[in-house]
Parts: C-alpha cells; structure tokens; sequence
C-alpha cells in the first residue's frame, strides 16, 4: 500500500486521474468546484466533522458545511485561488461549526483550479 503524506507537493495529481484515492487517505480531504460546492469529502473527514457524507457532496463548503470557514483567512486563500488558477498554501484553523471545536492544519492545493481544489485537513 502507497503512504501517501499530508503536505506533500504532488498530492493533487496523485488524484487528479483517479479521486476515489481520497479515501486511502489518512487524513481528511474535501474537493471543491471554482464556487465551492463539495464534489467529495471523504470518510476521515466524515470522522473528524461528523458529517455525513451523503449530507455534504453537492453543498457549498463555506455556506452549508463549514461557515465557520467563511472567515478572512479560509476564504481569502479559497478566492485567491480561483482567481489566480491554482493553489499551494497550508495554515492552521480551528472548525467549530456544528462540532467541538477542533484545531486542524488545512493543505489547499491544485494544480489547476478549474478542476477542482482540494482542502486536506489534519488535526493538530
């Protein structure tokens, strides 16, 4: 079995050509669309938030799933992102939407945004 790290650089194209990987994952990761909108969360996310997946896919990240999320920093490296077409940045966030609240380290990244941005999420 392939140990894939949380941060590493080439994670995204690991599962550009084949996103149900996310789910090998050891650690929580959400694809997005340019808008927002969950495409896939995978089950260690479902873990941490306690959110059900079926509950989630289809819904934007930062109106139905995390608002807490829709704060300067999370949003600001989201919309950067669709505006410049990529994205490679990590910082650390606390969620507390509907949950207790968690410190987490977030990995934003794509190689292209236009297919998606994925939000990897391990907790600190």
């Amino acid at each position: 079995m392939e140990v894939i790290k949380f941060g590493a650089d080439d994670l995204e194209n690991r599962l550009a050509s084949d996103p149900s990987r996310a789910e090998l994952l050891p650690f929580g990761a959400i694809l997005v669309n340019q808008q927002g909108d969950v495409l896939r969360f995978n089950h260690v996310e479902s873990g941490i938030s306690g959110r059900h997946i079926g509950d989630v896919v289809g819904k934007n990240f930062f109106n139905d799933v995390a608002p807490c999320a829709k704060g300067q920093i999370f949003y600001n490296h989201f919309f950067r992102a669709v505006a410049e077409g990529q994205v490679n940045t990590m910082f650390d966030y606390q969620f507390d939407y509907k949950m207790t609240a968690t410190n987490v380290r977030i990995h934003m990244k794509s190689a292209d945004a236009s297919r998606g941005i994925w939000i990897f999420i391990k907790r600190v």
